[in-house]
């Protein structure tokens, strides 16, 4: 039984690591899409940026 308790709490631990890391995981794909978002808006600016200067 001491054994089965040992592999329990081993169990419970690795779930908990899993829990952990799919919440990083999470937090991390939001922080992409952000990045994406922010990359698009700037390449749209720059592209903006250089016909203004190009038609001057």
């Amino acid at each position: 039984m001491n054994n089965n308790t040992d592999m329990n709490q081993v169990a419970q631990k690795l779930l908990n690591k899993l829990a952990l890391q799919e919440y990083n995981n999470s937090i991390l794909e939001t922080q992409v899409e952000t990045l994406q978002q922010q990359n698009q808006q700037l390449k749209q600016e720059n592209e903006s940026l250089k016909s203004k200067k190009g038609g001057k």
